[in-house]
């Protein structure tokens, strides 16, 4: 006895769907008893005990409940029966069709899918086979005598579901009348094709009033486009009619609904992309090709991504060392041969945190040769690119378009297996979406729960690490895609066994010089006179003060801002120093001075004698400054020529002759112009001698004052020394040089008072007649004299032995008014002591 039906045998009975994944929530909703077929496709196979009554009803009526016979003896006594003895219709069905029951399994897998009422051509054309089939079966079996009544007998038999069929011929042929199986069974004799037994349904497809008017189709799916999910066939038929101007007798709504359905079924791709705008490449775009297509070793190619995932983690604040709730996200790194990742935290996606992950990778996988990755800020800053092209690590080919997630498939899959495959397990998950992250919000106790089962940043980072370790362990792809089964450590060692080998870098510790910071623009500064000005802080170098004017290259580390590092250009390939911020504490400002200004007066020296060189030449040149035009004598062809002359000619020459003048003008040797060379040469080695001898005046004032800052005594230092320095300062240079390094005027007042008690405590011979000849030596070469000394020759050339030495240096009378005048000038000033000259 049979008991156990599929849903596909069950479709279209009395008290049940007739579709069969309605009769599937149906058993699953009442708790039908069910076994797993055995035949092909499997399934489920309800009890008879666990249908509805009006189905067991109407199963017994159509007489499919039967005995299953297995002894073939059997079937030939009810064979034999039939043919001694006349049978009702119903009895001729059941043995017509016993064979087909015993094998229901058989019927399933020549049976076609039903996709529609009324289904396809090729499915009515089987159909209606079988219903002709099961007819010649009927008339062979009848014993009726009028054909008529024995066709309106079967007729009524398959549509009160007497016959025996299989339920997808009920499916596709609902109902039939005597007429409609008469001209089937003609037509499977007359016509061409058993195709025809299908019918012409579908010929006025296209012609309906939707489909006949081009504009009111484009305007229905601008509506799909617009509304998308939110607007349904009753909004869509309120705008038509409100802001399209259409008239309720266009169209009907059942006509739209039917229009949109069948609009979804045959644009597929479409429907997608109005629906899901932001997730229909995934669904419905191209994916022929494949992205590792030419990565055929390790370490080709890198993809690296922000990954968007909402963490809670704790952290504990320094300035209220309270424990606190922050959102961090994630940056990966993939290798598409092999498909290692690495992943770090952060709290914001910045091109600090990139340079980190690359660094990270570089020392555990060695330096790849090129990497994707997407438009992101943090992706196109100076300071990544920078980064990666020191190290020879291409990316402009490689970079996706903005808006194209797909050119970096391998990042975006790791994305999505991170997220959605342990992640959720972590307490403090906020949600892949706006949605999730709304409901986990929702909780009341969200804020407290969020603190107490949050994770540290450390403890989380470590997760991320044993998390890759396992990711890299686990077998990735099937075979023909992918890895085809392989872990990515299985591919690495493959690939090493090949003889693949990765590139190292030397030293680690030049990757931190990598990935310092850069300032805004293109990173370059210009050395100033006060330093390079970085982020509103300037910075100096002794090695700075031959580079004033120029641009630098600088780069820093944000951790400590004390210091910057200069290079020539953005190669990092000309180091040029390390300079150090003004204010700080541990640097030596007046040495750091002293440094550049050595700089400073060596490239002066160069320009200067540079420049004197040049002078030279000019003089030189303008001797002859037809010189300077090369070979410039005219070339004139030979041509016999006559003197012209005449009276007023000749008159006209005497009178030129005698009134133009004579070029006296002497021209310089070679000789000349080398010796005059040699005596500019003999200049500047004196000026030169003269401005180390300042310098070091500078740095012996200097050190003296110091040494008075610390409150020491110049017993120990020469008298000598002490009026050397005093003798400087009387000078513009000292003066000048002694306020740059004193604070105040009142700090200068103290020292040069200090410095002249010092000298005052040791005693000192004057010799005037020596001193009225230096006076007199400065006054000749038109150089500066104190006043004081000027004061102390002007009274000593009153005495008679200050006027004899006067008449044995000047002979001339006028020239010793000059001189006395020139003395006579100086200002009136106190004479303290004779000490105080020197």
């Amino acid at each position: 006895m049979k008991r156990w039906y599929s849903s596909l045998e069950l479709t279209g009975l009395p008290g049940l769907p007739s579709h069969r994944g309605n009769i599937t929530r149906k058993a699953l909703a009442e708790g039908w008893h069910f076994q797993q077929r055995n035949g092909r496709g499997g399934g489920r196979e309800y009890a008879y005990e666990s249908l509805p009554a009006q189905t067991q009803a109407a199963l017994h009526k159509s007489d499919r409940i039967c005995q299953n016979y297995d002894d073939s003896d059997d079937e030939t006594n009810k064979r034999n029966e039939s043919v001694s003895r006349k049978l009702t219709p119903t009895e001729a069905s059941a043995i017509a069709f016993e064979t087909i029951d015993n094998q229901p399994s058989k019927l399933y897998k020549q049976a076609p899918k039903v996709k529609a009422k009324g289904g396809l051509v090729e499915q009515r054309t089987d159909a209606w086979l079988e219903i002709i089939k099961a007819y010649e079966t009927w008339c062979e079996s009848s014993n009726c005598n009028s054909v008529l009544i024995r066709d309106l007998e079967f007729a009524k038999a398959y549509n009160d579901r007497q016959l025996r069929l299989a339920n997808w011929v009920y499916q596709y042929v609902p109902q039939i009348s005597r007429s409609t199986l008469k001209a089937k069974n003609k037509c499977r004799r007359t016509a061409n094709s058993l195709q025809a037994l299908g019918g012409n349904y579908g010929n006025r497809k296209g012609k309906g009033k939707i489909d006949s008017n081009p504009e009111l189709k484009q305007a229905i799916e601008t509506c799909i486009a617009v509304g998308g999910k939110h607007w349904g066939a009753i909004q869509i038929y309120e705008i038509l009619l409100l802001e399209f101007g259409y008239e309720s007798q266009d169209f009907s709504l059942g006509q739209l609904r039917s229009w949109i359905g069948q609009f979804r079924a045959e644009n597929p791709q479409k429907w997608s992309m109005y629906m899901q705008p932001d997730r229909f490449k995934g669904m419905v775009a191209p994916a022929f090709g494949s992205r590792s297509y030419g990565v055929v070793r390790p370490n080709q190619v890198w993809e690296i991504d922000s990954l968007n995932v909402d963490l809670i983690l704790k952290y504990q604040c320094q300035l209220s060392q309270n424990l606190k709730v922050k959102r961090y996200s994630l940056i990966g790194c993939i290798d598409l041969f092999t498909r290692r990742a690495m992943l770090l935290l952060s709290d914001t996606s910045k091109a600090e945190a990139v340079c980190q992950l690359l660094a990270a990778a570089i020392l555990k996988w060695g330096v790849p040769e090129g990497v994707r990755t997407d438009w992101g800020k943090e992706y196109l800053s100076r300071r990544v690119k920078r980064f990666l092209s020191n190290l020879d690590i291409h990316t402009d080919d490689l970079r996706c378009l903005p808006g194209h997630p797909e050119q970096k498939p391998f990042i975006e899959r790791f994305n999505r297996t991170f997220q959605h495959r342990d992640l959720p397990k972590l307490p403090g998950f906020v949600g892949h979406n706006v949605a999730e992250r709304q409901a986990i919000r929702a909780n009341p106790d969200w804020n407290k729960t969020a603190v107490e089962l949050a994770m540290m940043p450390e403890e989380f980072q470590t997760w991320c690490d044993a998390w890759c370790i396992g990711y890299e362990r686990r077998s990735h792809g099937r075979p023909g895609i992918g890895l085809e089964g392989k872990s990515p450590l299985e591919v690495l060692t493959a690939a090493a066994e090949q003889g693949w080998s990765m590139a190292q870098i030397s030293n680690p510790r030049d990757l931190d010089f990598l990935m310092m910071a850069a300032p805004t623009k293109d990173g370059t500064r210009m050395v100033g006179r006060q330093g390079i000005s970085v982020n509103g802080r300037l910075y100096v170098a002794g090695e700075l003060g031959g580079w004033i004017g120029k641009r630098v290259y600088v780069c820093f580390s944000p951790q400590d801002l004390t210091y910057i590092y200069i290079y020539k250009s953005s190669s990092l390939t000309q180091y040029i120093c390390k300079a150090f911020w003004r204010e700080a504490k541990e640097i030596d400002l007046a040495q750091i001075a002293r440094q550049a200004t050595v700089a400073y007066e060596l490239i002066r020296q160069q320009v200067n004698q540079t420049c004197k060189r040049g002078q030279s030449l000019l003089r030189k040149i303008a001797t002859n400054p037809i010189s300077v035009l090369g070979n410039v004598q005219e070339v004139l062809p030979l041509v016999q020529s006559h003197l012209h002359d005449y009276p007023a000619l000749s008159a006209i020459a005497l009178a030129i002759a005698s009134t133009e003048p004579q070029n006296t003008q002497p021209q310089i040797s070679d000789q000349q112009y080398q010796a005059e060379l040699a005596q500019l040469e003999a200049v500047e080695a004196e000026q030169l001698n003269r401005q180390q001898q300042a310098i070091a005046l500078s740095m012996q004032l200097e050190k003296l004052f110091e040494f008075w800052q610390q409150g020491g005594d110049l017993t120990e230092i020469p008298a000598q020394s002490l009026a050397q320095v005093a003798t400087y300062l009387e000078s513009s240079q000292g003066k000048g040089y002694l306020g740059a390094i004193a604070d105040c005027s009142q700090q200068e007042y103290r020292f040069s008072s200090w410095l002249a008690r010092q000298q005052s405590k040791q005693p000192v011979a004057v010799d005037s007649n020596q001193l009225l000849m230096a006076v007199f030596d400065a006054w000749s070469k038109g150089l500066e004299a104190s006043a004081q000394r000027r004061e102390f020759v002007a009274h000593y050339i009153q005495l008679a032995a200050g006027k004899g030495t006067l008449n044995a240096l000047i002979e001339d009378k006028h020239e010793q008014q000059r001189f006395l005048a020139w003395l006579s000038q100086s200002k009136t000033l106190t004479v303290q002591s004779t000490e105080q000259i020197y």
